[in-house]
């Protein structure tokens, strides 16, 4: 594998993992572009949950510490998809960041809608 000074296309790259999917053909390497788009809506999905209550209980520190530790491990693992500068590889990750944040709006206004705000009594006298 030859070093690239900036954006390229292709299919040999590494991904994560040592010689993966380098050399494996091309369905290896759909295969890598399916992991990072689903890595990254996870990373997005991560980043727009709240980490914190405002009472949280002293009890749920360790939980709430793996949560964080997990959130930074997917951060990561995008990062690392990211500096392979293929160009193939940073769509997925610019995709799947936009249907992260589109998947968990629409999921949030479908679940919680915001109130409706009702006219006070005093307005509906005017």
């Amino acid at each position: 594998m030859s070093q690239h000074s900036g954006f390229w296309f292709g299919s040999d790259v590494e991904i994560l993992f040592s010689g993966w999917p380098l050399g494996h053909g091309y369905f290896q390497f759909f295969l890598a572009l399916v992991l990072v788009f689903m890595i990254s809506v996870v990373a997005q999905m991560c980043a727009m949950t709240p980490m914190t209550t405002p009472k949280m209980a002293a009890k749920s520190l360790i939980p709430h510490a793996a949560l964080h530790g997990f959130r930074t491990l997917i951060a990561y693992l995008v990062l690392l998809c990211v500096i392979t500068f293929n160009a193939g590889v940073i769509i997925m990750v610019l995709f799947g960041h936009v249907a992260g944040y589109i998947g968990l709006t629409l999921y949030l206004k479908y679940h919680y809608p915001a109130p409706v705000a009702t006219p006070s009594a005093d307005d509906a006298k005017a």
